[in-house]
């Protein structure tokens, strides 16, 4: 094991480095001659070791001070200096002895108090601060025929040194500042830190953008030692092009004598950088690194692997499939290994086996992985490990993991995550929810709960060769009895097409709804008009509950004969503009309205796209949708029976028959709604299907008539999809009504009567 500074990681840091002791030591030794003072400089430490930069300890004025009873008594020049040791002659051994290096305080023999001495306050002069250095020797009772004191000076002043520590890339610092360094100090050290009351303070500017730094650089700044809760560094660099930038407090403490690191590193096992602080401490502890020669491999005769993983030739990974996988890797490697965070993008469960430390020169860890789910990459990542003892961690000590990605790919409405494996809509959809192409050998396949219906399709596509694709389609059944909103969900199964094995699962889910409709000339129109929010299939009549089907009738009938509260409930809606909310007929001043109605509405509704206002899966119906049912060659007089004949045949059937019947037992409030028309028009090549039953309010197109025009309730204006503005519309006298093309203006409210958009599949 070797031993020497060799530091990295992923977070940027202010470390504490060490300390010389600012304490003086001196032992009486015994030499011929007369008594002297023997003086000694101490360099800056890092780790324990003596670390100087050119002209630290250069001495340009030294001096001593005798002070006995509190007076000064002397002031002593050295009179000689051999190497790096100062000698002062003594011609008294009796009080106390200041020695001061690189500052000369002012002071006069006999009058000088040593209290008021101790208290010198040293101003730093333009951003700079002397390099000084101070020392004390107790002279009382060192008597003898020859005696040396030994007496080492001690540093005044803190330094700064600057490191960067990335271990790949480039590093720029384009600006860097010690903020609020106090420019007064006192010139003795005392018990603990401290500054003078009220000491001016100022920042330091480290680098600027024109001139930043991009090395090592030691000695950056020396400042006084103080007692300053502001101090802080603020650095802005730019690390293999990514900016990150810090605001950090640092300690509030700055002792002389003491090298302060700060160090930007950036660690490989994290993501961002962070500003932290530590302190490193004293003592000459020197950071260790392994000798890496040896690291850590793969051992697989010690590995429990299962089929489809593979170690790296190097035995420096381990490949994984795209599938699930539990496993046990053995790793041998001289040192004990602590396993560090893994990174959580990769989705692995990594954990050391239970008492399972340093054994034979291997340690063993289980892994977990899940299922890759179809269009995940690949992913590559590493199990980084600490060695037992070591204060960092290394790039080399690693074992990569590479993890396949799913062959299969997948693209539309459908997602998958790894780790999540169902897929909810939440709500209701139809027709195509994605298309999953896979490799030649696979095949994709549904799969149900006991009960469930089978409201999937998987429809094969031609794709180029060697692949097989399958779009995904969800289907709709009419006047569905479960489609009351519940969970519909299926399971989508890829697997071997040779054996059904390596099955991969994947649910998918949806809300089922339906409203109920009836079929006519292609259409699947719906049996009831909107009611309540139009958008919300809560508020409609549902397919599974719909009380002409539990009344054993057709819509016709059951209008025609159920309580007049529930035809009113029914009949009551109309709709303006875009925001879907019905409007409701009220009693208003003994005016049939409807409440809410408003005259300055400007959104046309049949020029909104088709589906703006109805729930999942429905939509207006078109004119061209109408004009199967309404576009006749003549009139079509609708408060008669008949039957009338399409202008445009739908494949050839040109007939529509038509029974209309009256309300006259319904109102609201204290007003009557006298002859409230019902029409059923079904086609007689198809009599299976139920009729279309047409029913509704007035349009309102002021405020003084409400619903009431021509002497009735009935001119009826059907809410139609047409950019254009076009529409249907029952106008006339009670006893005159017909079928008229017209839109309305934006103002007029409509019934609105949906149909089943398109759907590809029907089960």
């Amino acid at each position: 094991m070797k031993t020497r500074l060799y530091t990295i990681g992923l977070l940027c840091s202010l470390l504490f480095i060490s300390s010389c002791s600012d304490r003086w030591e001196q032992e009486e030794t015994v030499s011929s001659g007369t008594a002297e003072l023997c003086i000694s400089r101490s360099s800056f430490q890092v780790a324990g070791k003596p670390s100087p930069l050119s002209g630290e300890d250069e001495i340009t004025s030294l001096r001593a001070y005798r002070f006995e009873e509190g007076v000064l008594q002397k002031v002593y020049e050295p009179l000689s200096v051999g190497g790096d040791d100062y000698r002062l002659p003594l011609d008294r051994l009796s009080g106390t002895l200041y020695v001061i290096a690189n500052e000369e305080p002012a002071c006069e023999e006999g009058t000088t108090k040593e209290t008021d001495w101790l208290q010198t306050v040293l101003t730093a002069d333009q951003h700079r601060i002397s390099n000084y250095f101070t020392g004390k020797a107790d002279l009382s009772g060192k008597m003898g025929k020859a005696v040396s004191i030994p007496l080492a000076l001690t540093r005044g002043v803190a330094r700064f040194d600057f490191r960067i520590e990335v271990p790949e890339g480039t590093v720029s610092v384009k600006r860097f500042a010690v903020k609020q360094v106090a420019r007064q100090a006192y010139l003795f050290p005392g018990d603990t830190v401290r500054s003078p009351e009220g000491t001016a303070k100022e920042d330091c500017i480290i680098s600027t953008p024109d001139a930043p730094l991009t090395r090592d650089s030691l000695g950056i700044l020396y400042v006084y030692e103080q007692a300053n809760p502001d101090l802080s560094v603020s650095l802005e660099a730019e690390i293999n092009g990514k900016v990150y930038a810090f605001e950090q407090p640092l300690p509030s403490d700055i002792w002389r004598n003491t090298v302060y690191a700060i160090v930007l590193r950036k660690d490989v096992l994290q993501v961002d950088a962070q500003l932290t602080v530590e302190a490193w401490g004293e003592g000459d502890s020197t950071a260790a690194y392994p000798d890496l020669i040896a690291p850590p491999q793969v051992d697989a005769a010690a590995s429990e692997l299962p089929a489809g993983v593979e170690v790296a030739a190097e035995k420096n990974g381990v490949n994984l499939p795209y599938g699930p996988v539990e496993m046990v890797l053995a790793v041998a490697c001289d040192d004990e290994l602590e396993l560090l965070p893994v990174d959580a993008s990769a989705s692995l469960e990594v954990e050391p086996l239970a008492g399972q430390g340093l054994f034979e020169g291997r340690q063993r860890f289980r892994i977990r992985k899940p299922l890759f789910p179809p269009e995940q990459p690949p992913v590559e990542t590493a199990l980084h490990f600490r060695r037992k003892g070591m204060q960092y961690v290394y790039p080399e000590d690693v074992i990569t993991l590479r993890l396949a990605g799913n062959p299969s790919r997948l693209s539309g409405k459908l997602q998958y995550a790894v780790g999540t494996y169902a897929f909810d809509f939440d709500r209701y959809i139809d027709n195509e929810l994605g298309v999953f192409t896979l490799p030649a050998e696979k095949e994709l396949t549904v799969e149900y709960e006991a009960g469930e219906d089978a409201w999937i399709k998987l429809d094969p596509v031609s794709v180029r060769s060697g692949e097989g694709a399958y779009r995904v389609l969800a289907g709709w059944r009419p006047n569905d009895v479960t489609a009351n909103g519940r969970k519909q969900s299926a399971t989508l199964v890829i697997r071997n097409r040779a054996d059904g094995s390596q099955r991969e699962e994947y649910t998918v889910s949806r809300r089922n709804y339906g409203l109920p409709v009836t079929w006519m000339h292609g259409i699947w129109w719906c049996k009831y008009n909107a009611r309540g929010d139009s958008r919300s299939f809560e508020d409609q009549v549902l397919s599974s509950d719909d009380p002409a089907r539990r009344a054993g009738q057709t819509v016709f009938e059951y209008l025609g004969a159920c309580p007049p509260e529930a035809f009113f409930d029914l009949w009551k809606w109309a709709y303006q503009g875009d925001s879907g909310t019905g409007l409701q007929v009220i009693d208003k001043n003994g005016t049939a309205a409807l409440d809410g109605y408003n005259h300055q509405v400007s959104v046309h509704i049949n020029r909104l796209p088709a589906d703006a206002l109805a729930p999942e899966g429905y939509e207006l119906p078109s004119m061209e949708d109408f004009n199967r049912i309404f576009d006749a060659t003549d009139y079509v007089w609708v408060m008669w029976n008949g039957t009338h004949t399409l202008r445009t045949p739908w494949e050839g059937h040109s007939q529509v028959k038509r029974l209309q019947k009256r309300r006259n037992d319904v109102t609201v409030g204290n007003v009557a709604l006298p002859s409230l028309i019902l029409i059923e028009m079904w086609s007689p090549d198809f009599p299976e299907h139920e009729p279309v039953t047409w029913y509704g309010v007035a349009s309102q197109w002021n405020d003084s008539e409400g619903v009431f025009h021509n002497g009735h309730y009935n001119n009826i204006l059907f809410g139609v999809h047409s950019p254009e503005g076009s529409g249907w519309f029952i106008p006339g006298k009670n006893d005159a009504l017909y079928l008229h093309k017209n839109g309305g203006a934006a103002k007029d409210t409509r019934v609105l009567r949906f149909r089943k958009s398109e759907v590809e599949y029907v089960y």
